[in-house]
């Protein structure tokens, strides 16, 4: 073999150096492609988490008021405590409706509306003049204030309810 050959040969192939080079830039690269990747999963996550709980508070909140809204009088809601951790009436049909607070959860009757709850008395009653009653005709609107928590993260859904037929 001419020296001419043996240099084409050894020109074409990779040193060592270079490889090692090659092989730490890949690495480095890979490393920051992943702190991106997991970082982008983690929020994801997170929000998931956030989104979660906001929406199970919030829907039980609504089916709350909307069935508050439709108290036959003040005369039908028992009211054992302001604030408190049951709302109990009677509905324009006839129905009796009873929601309460128990160990982290938000219950029609016996069925689940919220778990992961923290807000031990979630029901407010107020008079016209936005002080607290427990006294009928005086019961004017119903505060509900719900707090959910999952986590480390927490949702606060708060709405005032005034039935129609007051």
């Amino acid at each position: 073999m001419s020296n001419d050959e043996q240099y084409r040969l050894s020109s074409s192939a990779f040193t060592l150096i270079e490889l090692i080079i090659t092989i730490v830039i890949i690495g480095v690269l890979s490393t920051i492609a992943s702190i991106i990747i997991l970082q982008g999963a983690r929020t994801y996550s997170t929000e998931d988490m956030r989104s979660n709980v906001h929406y199970q508070t919030s829907l039980a909140v609504e089916r709350i008021a909307r069935e508050a809204r439709v108290i036959r009088s003040c005369a039908d809601i028992t009211a054992p405590a302001n604030p408190s951790s049951t709302l109990s009436f009677t509905d324009v049909n006839g129905n009796s409706v009873s929601f309460s607070y128990a160990g982290g959860s938000l219950s029609r009757g016996a069925n689940l509306l919220a778990s992961g709850i923290t807000s031990v008395q979630p029901f407010t009653f107020l008079d016209v003049n936005g002080n607290q009653t427990t006294a009928c005709p005086g019961i004017w609107t119903v505060v509900v204030d719900v707090i959910g928590q999952s986590s480390s993260e927490t949702a606060e859904v708060r709405t005032r309810v005034h039935p129609m037929n007051f």
